[in-house]
């Protein structure tokens, strides 16, 4: 009864790995100082056991005060050569800044094609997964320099919103200069929304509102990256990037920003795979292989590859299927058909010498596999 009354703490009071999506609107002003106030609450929510991922807007504006531009450029490429130079200066106050706490981190910059090629967003996820081992806070940004989608229109937003799924992240968590979404003009005396229930009637609001003239473009992105993310049942914060210690206080402190809710719990990425992709080929497998897979839990090795049907990719879901062809499980697969139909049945020494490259030592590795 008590998650019922509370349905804030139902979604926070879980919460073991966040996207914080920090706005170029609040790092504007102060950047070195706000982003040294984050890294100060990143450590304190890895005390109590939570992961992030920093997907971080600003480097135009950092880049344009280095160039010494007075107004935002108008062309493109003159935005993105702005973009290339304040990405330096961004990533080094955020390098800077965590290093005080101890705290690695990493430069990861990606498209919104990365995300939809299965190759890039298997290799992407393997790569984060492996710096959240390593207890390094990965920062993203739009690769500028080669895509114009986040310049030209959401501030990162869209980019956001697509992360959780790529990471497995419990919540998104928008920056913004406000302080959430206000249910009329904060000058009118409008309050902040704290609980949003259905995202899709508030983005049909939002969006009378902008053809009336009297809603930010911005607030309508922020409401578009919530819908993105809800399909994949994560809950949506937005508030305030300026006020001092809200990452900290963000999952206990219900007076902090807009929690909008997901109209379903999150689907499980397990069922992501086994219900929500289209298998593009089939592994038949060794007897010694199901039984490690089943009973083990391990991942599946080239070496318990008997043979491989189907022209899959890297990144594409194949069907795993046991000596007696029943299928048994589904999963990702780490290597093309054409790699593996040479590397079938051996082991990792040998996929090198073969394949002149050791990508990955796993054919499906164990958490992007799921047995039926």
């Amino acid at each position: 009864m008590k998650n019922q009354e509370n349905p804030r703490r139902q979604f926070l009071g879980n919460v073991r790995r966040a996207v914080i999506k920090v706005g170029a609107s609040v790092l504007a002003e102060l950047p070195v100082a706000r982003i040294r106030s984050f890294a100060a609450d990143l450590a304190l929510l890895r005390e109590g056991g939570i992961e992030v991922v920093i997907v971080s807007s600003g480097s135009i504006g950092m880049g344009m005060t280095r160039l010494d531009l007075k107004r935002r450029p108008r062309q493109m490429p003159l935005l993105q050569a702005a973009a290339a130079v304040g990405q330096v200066e961004l990533m080094a106050t955020y390098e800077d800044a965590l290093r005080a706490h101890r705290i690695p981190t990493a430069q990861v910059l990606l498209t919104g094609r990365d995300l939809d090629s299965p190759e890039h967003f298997l290799r992407l996820r393997h790569t984060l997964m492996s710096l959240f081992d390593y207890g390094v806070v990965p920062v993203v940004n739009e690769n500028d320099s080669v895509a114009v989608d986040e310049i030209v229109g959401s501030d990162n937003d869209l980019l956001a919103a697509r992360t959780p799924r790529l990471v497995e992240a419990d919540l998104l968590v928008m920056l913004t200069a406000a302080e959430g979404i206000y249910a009329a003009s904060p000058r009118k005396g409008g309050e902040v929304i704290a609980l949003v229930t259905e995202i899709d009637e508030l983005a049909a609001r939002i969006s009378e509102g902008i053809s009336r003239g009297r809603v930010q473009r911005s607030l309508a992105s922020k409401v578009r990256a919530a819908q993105t993310a809800a399909q994949d049942g994560v809950p949506t914060l937005v508030a305030s990037g300026i006020r001092p210690g809200v990452l900290a206080n963000m999952l206990d402190d219900e007076t902090i920003g807009t929690l909008l809710l997901p109209s379903r719990l999150r689907r499980s990425r397990k069922q992501w795979i086994a219900e929500g992709l289209a298998p593009r080929g089939a592994l038949h497998v060794t007897a010694d292989a199901h039984r490690t897979l089943v009973e083990g839990h391990r991942s599946l090795q080239a070496a318990g590859v008997a043979s491989a049907e189907g022209g899959f990719g890297v990144g594409d879901v194949v069907r795993l299927l046991d000596p007696g062809g029943s299928e048994f499980a589904r999963g990702l697969v780490s290597h093309g058909a054409a790699d593996l139909q040479q590397v079938q049945g051996k082991d990792p020494v040998e996929m090198e010498q073969i394949l002149g490259f050791r990508h990955s030592d796993e054919v499906v590795r164990r958490d992007d596999l799921v047995t039926l």
